[in-house]
């Protein structure tokens, strides 16, 4: 999903990520249960519950709009039927800003840890660089040769990436013309 790298800490080698996290954004909670971070388990536990109230809520008021729309054939929107919409868009924007930010964070965390890079693994040497978790040293600076290998590496690391965005938001366009076209029939059938 996001770009794997290797690190080792006293011949214990784990797999790190960097870039957009695509199992944050759709399986939520799940990711830092299995990667064993209770604190992180507990907040994305606790945002995926709120996410779920607020979808709850919106079933039920929509329920209480086809019921009246049904008897009295019209229904009068205030700001209160409005407000759990707003949220639960809200809620989207925070995640996928949360898939963003918890590949740096527990990237980050692994680093202070005290894991790095294996001694010859230049792919997550680069990415690391070049994602910032890792300053280039002085006699990497110096080395053209060097610095254009993790050019290469990295640029092919965020080519990947951007791929994977365009193909997120092509598939979610898709998923709104289908729910689009799908409420405008299913209106039409019911002489809304």
């Amino acid at each position: 999903m996001s770009v794997k790298i290797k690190l080792e800490k006293k011949g214990k080698i784990i797999n790190a990520f960097t870039g957009f996290s695509w199992t944050i954004f759709f399986f939520g909670f799940w990711v830092p249960a299995i990667r064993n971070k209770s604190k992180g388990l507990g907040l994305f536990l606790l945002f995926f519950i709120i996410k779920i109230f607020f979808f709850i809520v919106i079933i039920h008021q929509n329920i209480e709009i086809l019921e009246n729309l049904q008897k009295y054939g019209y229904f009068d929107i205030s700001y209160s039927f409005l407000t759990p919409y707003l949220i639960l868009f809200s809620t989207f924007l925070i995640n996928i800003w949360l898939s963003y930010y918890y590949n740096k964070y527990h990237t980050t965390y692994l680093l202070i840890d005290g894991y790095y890079p294996l001694e010859n693994d230049e792919f997550s040497k680069a990415i690391l660089k070049d994602y910032t978790y890792l300053p280039y040293t002085k006699e990497e600076l110096e080395d053209n040769d060097k610095m254009e290998k993790y050019k290469i590496l990295s640029t092919f690391a965020r080519k990947e990436e951007r791929k994977k965005v365009k193909i997120f938001f092509i598939i979610l366009i898709i998923f709104y013309v289908i729910l689009f076209l799908l409420i405008y029939f299913n209106r039409r059938a019911h002489g809304f």
